[in-house]
């Protein structure tokens, strides 16, 4: 069944556009609530302008869709379809738009992709790469000085290249363990967070070299895949290596077979370390019996288990195993400090007195020959992976100390709050504690839970305030366990440690002329800070002019987080004019809450906020909201940089990271405004 009514639109003026898309929300739900009671009208056959929207039919025995096209006489309205909920099923003209432009793939798809890259990656890109060609170089280097090298001419006359494959391979293995525990350092890293703006003067730069910071982690997964790179490539050799050591006792009246009875003369003419093994038998045993082969089985056990308890899926569904297993590292570390202690690997000492360029040839004359009676002589090399381990094992270790010290101190819980949606919010003081500055974040532990595990969680409270609040949502097995050793409270309060703060990409909110904070469902928490911050200190930031809020919510009992706080911001800052703009979204409702919107949509604050601003109903049209925020009068003759914060699903910070490109392209010419993406990693 198909309704039809008519509808004359007209364009408003950039100040009425909030004020029209309430009312055209409210529209929708009318619509949608009201329609099954319309009579059918005959379908209208012409075109359909862009004011069309898709709705279901509520009715269970109908589930038909429904095609509405809206012309009231009197009333005028310029209405953004992506602000109300469309039904997937049926393609609406600007998916259509966008899959005949994808199709095309014009040269404005292929620019915009390129400044994407360049603007989110390619900074990232440069750091991996120059970190690609180090470890390179030291293997291109390494090799060649084992393949050209003098002192292991005869060694890579039994085992050939396999000698130089083994020992670059191993260098950057070292290079790498030494590279593998840095980003790891909070503590560290939060030092260089802070020293790091005060050394930068330029902003440009300086927020390059925040974000290399925000991508620590990732760091660490790739020296971690490198790590096992380069040791499948060394074991892989050292494999060659010991089937070549091992063949050689069946060679006779060659080179090889003269340097593996050397041992016969000298034990330090010895250059074969198997030399005495039977070349018929397996021979697995006199491998095993050497310190590099049993720390070798060693790390290669931890670090293949270790890999395989990294992936996604362990770490979001069993994060006790990830965490625990990735200790193992301890036994890798050290299993890798002794792997050469043992000197396998040796090198001619006596080249003065034995020239192995010209004795190789004459090696049937070796005793008789004036250029070379005296036989070769050998050492073993010496370990270098303990001078790669001795600084990151050093730092991770005063890292380590410095967690366990702050574990001990008390922390004392001041209330337990439990909010709808499954989020319980803890306020607790701490006196050693650092006061968290606004979208910092803590790691937190609970004892009776697991004495050794931390879980990050971001500070929702204030500098100015006298506690320490954080806002978790219970939906893992550790946040479900916390939940339920809370329940007892006030008379049963679980030992709690927190370690922290550290800094997180919020920490550069006050150094934009405006900022533009999103945040989807429980990713508000970075900003509740931010938010309150600006309420108790209106004057301490003075470039800070425009803050532009979005909530993103599913249902409306999220609002009750943090309502209050929000209630507060619009009375505390009613006189500051424009200086702080709230958007809060709903994008799914039931029938019951469109009845209640229907209802109560003449009184003077929302049903769900309590706010002076009534909440939207769909997704935000970030594209008008921006060009808005361009076209607005700051009464700055310099260019302003907006700061856009984003804490959400990868498709919105996409959205955005595509929105800032086009309009930063849009308006280099006139250098009026450029906007910076700043997204959250947990």
């Amino acid at each position: 069944m198909i309704h039809t009514f008519s509808v004359k639109c007209c364009q408003h003026s950039k100040y009425n556009i909030k004020k029209e898309r309430n009312d055209v929300n409210l529209l929708c739900i009318l619509l949608r609530f009201f329609l099954p009671l319309i009579s059918s009208c005959p379908a209208d056959k012409r075109q359909h302008s862009r004011n069309v929207f898709m709705i279901k039919n509520t009715s269970k025995k109908n589930n038909s869709q429904k095609r509405v096209k809206l012309e009231p006489e009197a009333t005028t309205v310029n209405v953004n379809e992506k602000l109300l909920p469309s039904d997937p099923s049926m393609p609406s003209l600007e998916s259509q738009s966008i899959e005949n432009h994808q199709s095309r793939m014009s040269f404005q798809s292929i620019r915009l992709w390129l400044r994407l890259f360049i603007v989110n990656d390619l900074t990232t890109i440069l750091v991996l790469f120059i970190w690609l060609l180090i470890n390179i170089a030291l293997f291109l280097g390494q090799f060649f000085n084992y393949h050209q090298s003098r002192s292991y001419f005869y060694l890579r006359v039994l085992i050939s290249d396999g000698l130089g494959i083994a020992r670059a391979s191993a260098l950057c293995l070292n290079f790498n363990c030494f590279l593998i525990l840095l980003p790891v350092c909070r503590n560290l890293l939060s030092l260089i967070r802070y020293i790091l703006p005060r050394c930068i003067t330029q902003s440009v730069f300086r927020r390059l070299a925040i974000r290399l910071f925000d991508q620590h982690i990732g760091f660490h997964r790739c020296v971690g895949y490198a790590i096992c790179f380069w040791s499948l490539l060394h074991v892989g050799a050292h494999v060659y290596n010991y089937e070549r050591l091992i063949d050689v006792h069946n060679d006779y009246q060659s080179l090889s077979s003269v340097l593996n009875l050397l041992y016969l003369k000298s034990s330090e003419s010895q250059v074969n370390p198997f030399d005495r093994v039977n070349p018929n038998g397996l021979s697995v045993g006199a491998m095993l019996s050497t310190t590099p082969g049993v720390t070798g089985v060693i790390l290669c056990v931890c670090l293949l288990v270790i890999l395989s308890s990294s992936t996604v899926l362990i770490r979001r569904s069993f994060y006790e195993i990830f965490w625990f297993v990735h200790h193992l590292f301890i036994i890798f570390f050290i299993c890798l400090i002794i792997h050469g202690l043992q000197g396998l690997v040796k090198s001619q000492t006596n080249l003065n007195e034995h020239n192995p360029d010209i004795c190789a040839s004459i090696y049937r004359e070796w005793g008789i020959n004036q250029q070379c009676l005296i036989y070769p002589r050998f050492s073993g090399s010496q370990a270098t992976s303990w001078m790669w381990l001795c600084a990151p094992l050093s730092l991770y270790t005063l890292e380590r100390i410095l967690r366990f010290l702050r574990s001990l101190q008390h922390i004392e819980i001041l209330n337990i709050i439990r909010h709808e949606s499954n989020v319980i919010e803890i306020r607790f003081r701490k006196k050693f504690m650092s006061i968290p500055q606004p979208g910092q974040y803590i790691y937190l532990k609970c004892f009776s839970i697991a004495k050794f595990e931390w879980h990050p969680f971001t500070v929702t409270s204030a500098p100015e305030e006298e506690f320490v609040s954080v806002h978790i949502r219970t939906i893992g097995n550790w946040t479900k366990s916390l939940a339920e050793n809370l329940q007892m409270y006030p008379q049963d309060i679980p030992r709690l440690a927190v370690d922290g703060p550290y800094g997180s990409p919020a920490d550069d909110v006050f150094n934009y002329d405006g900022v533009v904070l999103v945040g989807a469902g429980i990713g508000v928490t970075p900003y509740a800070a931010i938010l309150k911050h600006i309420r108790s200190s209106q004057s301490s930031h003075a470039r800070l002019r425009r803050v532009y809020f979005y909530w993103i919510c599913n249902t409306t009992s999220c609002y009750e987080w943090f309502a209050e706080m929000l209630q507060e911001l619009e009375r505390d800052l009613r006189d500051r004019r424009n200086f702080l703009t709230y958007n809060i979204y709903l994008t799914q409702w039931s029938m019951g809450q469109m009845r209640a919107v229907i209802q109560n949509n003449t009184d003077d604050r929302d049903i769900w906020t309590g706010l002076e601003s009534k909440t939207h109903y769909g997704r935000p049209n970030f594209d008008v909201d921006f060009q808005g925020i361009i076209n607005e009068d700051w009464q700055m003759a310099e260019k302003r940089d907006i700061g856009v914060f984003v804490c959400g699903p990868t498709p919105l910070v996409k959205q955005l990271q595509r929105l800032c490109i086009k309009i930063n392209d849009q308006h280099s010419s006139t250098n009026k405004v450029q906007f910076y993406l700043n997204k959250e990693n947990f």
